[in-house]
């Protein structure tokens, strides 16, 4: 074998190499996110309404999301801050919290769980995320980091 074959033989293996690191980038599976779900609990007791969804990874990698946002009308929506609780509705003389009987329950299912930060979700692994609202969101935005951040759009659909 001469120097000119060797040269050919390791420049096709370069340029074959070449060609399957293209193709294995192109074929990488994009990142599918899905919400599964959606639904209205109310808090009788105060009137809330808490909208409640989940998102799935759909996608055959992990998928780090780094922002949640819900609109509604195109306006942006935030949690209006409810906490369910025991306590009496207000009263105008006292400082002292009176403890309402009729209003001991079980809250954990009224617990609102918002989007905290950063978050690393596996493939096929849900993440639950829920939020007093006062008006019903009807866009889901996700910012998702690949290269760059990428925002997905998901039209919620609550019960």
């Amino acid at each position: 074998m001469d120097i000119g074959s060797v040269i050919l033989i390791i420049a096709a293996a370069v340029l074959i190499g070449i060609l399957m690191q293209i193709f294995l980038v192109k074929r990488k599976s994009e990142v599918k996110l899905k919400l599964k779900d959606e639904q209205i609990t109310e808090d009788e007791m105060d009137g809330e309404k808490l909208y409640r969804f989940k998102v799935l990874n759909d996608s055959d990698q992990s998928v780090v999301m780094t922002d949640v946002r819900l609109y509604s009308n195109g306006t942006e929506i935030f949690d209006n801050g409810h906490h369910p609780s025991f306590k009496a509705p207000e009263e105008a003389d006292g400082d002292v919290v009176r403890i309402d009987s009729k209003r001991i329950r079980d809250v954990s299912h009224l617990l609102s769980m918002n989007f905290l930060g950063t978050t690393v979700v596996q493939p096929k692994e849900e993440m639950t995320y829920s939020y007093y609202l006062d008006e019903m969101p009807d866009e889901i935005k996700i910012t998702v980091r690949e290269n760059k951040d990428v925002d997905i759009i998901l039209k919620p659909v609550f019960e």
